[in-house]
């Protein structure tokens, strides 16, 4: 929630400092540290609240839990639609359909982030593969060796 109003401050600073002709770059920059650290605390959250499922506290009911969780998902939806309704309807026009253009990176970037994901477990299962078969041809020469050694000592005898 600090980072909203971060953003909500940033949006008003802009107003008044475009109002009296100061530099219009400078609160856009702050203005993008503002909304990036609001998209950080998000991710925070549905980390910690991924995190809770995974090991839920202990000495609480489950109702409560679920309530918890319940609130959490709304207050954050209403925090990013407003956060959507500022920076649509409120933004400098510098900055243009930026939450359009902000949802299509968001997009673009996940996808991305799933093609890595899917190549890292590809590559994971394939030197998991690789490692059986590494074990595998380790086994054979082994009883390959020990079948020469039992050979050579029966000539031996």
């Amino acid at each position: 929630m600090m980072a909203f109003s971060a953003v909500k401050s940033g949006v008003a600073a802009y107003k008044e400092i475009k109002a009296t002709g100061g530099e219009v770059v400078n609160i856009v920059n702050e203005l993008g540290g503002a909304l990036g650290s609001f998209f950080d605390h998000q991710e925070q959250a549905h980390k910690h609240a991924e995190a809770q499922k995974l090991n839920p506290p202990k000495g609480k009911s489950i109702q409560s839990i679920a309530l918890e969780n319940v609130l959490r998902k709304k207050q954050l939806e209403q925090a990013e639609y407003d956060l959507r309704q500022m920076l649509v309807y409120q933004s400098p026009p510098e900055l243009g359909a930026v939450w359009t253009e902000f949802i299509a990176e968001r997009t673009k970037l996940e996808n991305q982030q799933k093609l890595l994901d899917e190549k890292l477990k590809k590559k994971t299962k394939l030197t998991k593969e690789e490692n059986v078969k590494v074990w595998r041809d380790g086994i054979l020469e082994l009883q390959s060796v020990l079948r020469s050694s039992w050979f050579f000592l029966q000539l031996q005898r």
